[in-house]
Formats: C-alpha cells, structure tokens, sequence
C-alpha cells in the first residue's frame, strides 16, 4: 500500500499563494487549494480550522511577495521616483499581486489621511521633502498626488487598457513629480 503524503501548512500556503499568482484572488477557494495538492479538504480544516484562516496566511504570503518586489527596485535616494515606477511594473508583472493589493479591501480600506499618516509611507515622505526641499506638509501633498497618478496608471496597466513601456511610465511619473512639486512650493501652508 502506498504511503499516504502528508499535507503541511507550509505546502497549503505554497499551493493557495501559486493559484493566486496565476489565476488570481478570485480562484482562491476551498477546492481548489485542495485541487493544486491533488488532496481532499481534510488537510486545509486539520491545519488551518477553516479556510479563511488559510486565506489570511495565503494573503500574508501575498504581503511578502508584494515587499520582496518592491525592494528590488526601491532606491531611498530617489524614494518617490522608484517607489512609484516599482507599482506601475508590479502591475504589469505581478499582476495577481496588485490586483489582490490594491483591487480588493482584503488588506484593508484606505484613506487618504491614513495612507499619508501609515507608518510604512513616512520614510517615502521624509526623503521626498529632502530630495526636493519641501516642508514635510508639502512632501506629503507631493507623495499623495503622485500616489493616486501612480495607481491611475497601474490600475490601466492592470487592466490592460494602456500598454506602457518602461521608459514611458518613467517619464510620465518624472513630469508628474515636477509639476506636483513646484505647485506644492506654491501653495500657502496653513
């Protein structure tokens, strides 16, 4: 008799995260993570309890995947520039990770003063106003106005609808920074 294989977390997590980079959030259910491991529902109740446990450890994968992308091309000398072009080409290339990121509210709702006040976006802020000799109010006026540019262009990338090169999205977000930047230096603080 053949000896049956047993399904551990860590190949549950494996098996739900390659169905999403594939297929999407979408796929992502009870029967076909089973189906990914040729195996029944049992192992996913045995080590998760149910599927939405397994959900949350798969999109925490997800997480990793989006920052290990991200730190490969985040250049902190030029934050906003690299950071900004780092989406636009995950959504081009990760386009399963984008969309569970930021097309979904799986990670969480946004807001426009939590985006700007998240502890991981302070650092982007903070180099901006050094990079381009802003006020931290004006950086982060310049950080949210490239932001939503940037996830205008990599929701149409996304989708399909605008095929951009890479020197293309870079020159796009380049000019967009100068502009926001020298309106933001004109803007009255207060």
């Amino acid at each position: 008799m053949a000896r049956s294989v047993k399904i551990t977390k860590e190949m549950l997590v494996a098996a739900g995260t390659a169905l999403v980079l594939r297929e999407g959030l979408s796929a992502l259910n009870i029967r076909s993570v089973a189906a990914e491991l040729s195996c029944s529902i049992q192992p996913i109740f045995k080590n998760f309890g149910n599927m939405e446990n397994l959900r949350h450890a798969i999109l925490d994968a997800i997480g990793d995947l989006y920052a290990e992308f991200l730190d490969r091309y985040v250049d902190k000398s030029d934050y906003l520039f690299t950071i900004s072009l780092a989406h636009i080409l995950l959504a081009k290339e990760q386009r399963h990770i984008f969309g569970a990121m930021f097309l979904t509210n799986e990670f969480g709702i946004r807001t426009v003063d939590g985006i700007i006040s998240a502890p991981w976006n302070r650092e982007t802020i903070e180099c901006t106003a050094e990079q381009f000799d802003l006020s931290i109010t004006q950086a982060e006026n310049v950080y949210r106005d490239v932001r939503f540019y940037t996830f205008g262009i990599a929701r149409e990338v996304y989708a399909g609808s605008v095929l951009l090169e890479r020197h293309e999205a870079e020159a796009l977000l380049r000019g967009a920074t100068d502009s926001f930047c020298r309106t933001a230096k004109l803007r009255k603080e207060g």
